[in-house]
């Protein structure tokens, strides 16, 4: 079950086209259940993008600090990138469990595959759609609340996307894609929570 560059290519590009609204975009990904466990692959393309957005987001938010006055202490270290890498890891493995419960409950457990293939390739989408609006700020094109500003917009975009991938995947309703959306969403939210209040134990500079 290796991935070659044409492969994870070629499942990349679908997962563009999802974001352009183009159904016919689903031909390009590998609805088998190889395909479903090579979709897992997705995470080694998005690790050092990861590393990357911390980089650039901490930048960010240290300048923002900076331009408000404030004093910061600190600076985006390896350990932050190991934690960090770590955490994505489990995050990572939290939609695809929920969602072996959530479409039994639903009857929708045949679409449980194609929903987790395009969910995982759409990943490296998500994170390189965040990077430019940092980027801008670490080359002095744009300030920090207007970088910050692109990342709420892009946010919106991709919780549209989101919703767009499970509307198709599942071929459910506006409700039912809606759900699967927010409940990702919430159980990001809830990870994230729980990373922050726990990372003192890893991270003692971070507390």
């Amino acid at each position: 079950m290796n991935v070659d560059f044409s492969y994870a290519r070629r499942s990349i590009n679908a997962a563009f086209g999802l974001a352009l609204r183009d159904q016919n975009a689903w031909a390009g990904f590998d609805l088998t259940a190889n395909g479903f466990f090579r979709s897992f692959a997705a995470l080694l393309i998005v690790m050092p993008l990861n590393v990357l957005y911390d980089m650039l987001l901490t930048s960010v938010l240290i300048g923002k600090k900076i331009a408000a006055g404030e004093q910061v202490a600190g600076s985006y270290e390896m350990s932050d990138a190991v934690f960090s890498t770590i955490t994505l890891c489990a995050q990572w493995m939290i939609f695809p469990i929920a969602m072996i419960f959530v479409l039994r409950f639903l009857g929708l457990a045949h679409r449980y595959g194609a929903l987790i293939i395009a969910h995982n390739w759409s990943s490296v989408v998500i994170i390189l759609a965040y990077l430019p609006g940092y980027a801008l700020y670490a080359i002095g094109l744009v300030s920090a609340d207007v970088s910050l500003d692109l990342a709420f917009i892009v946010f919106g975009l991709t919780l549209y996307y989101r919703f767009y991938i499970a509307q198709t995947a599942l071929d459910a309703g506006i409700s039912t894609a809606g759900a699967v959306t927010i409940l990702d969403l919430l159980l990001q939210i809830y990870f994230i929570v729980g990373v922050e209040r726990t990372a003192a134990l890893w991270l003692p500079a971070a507390s």
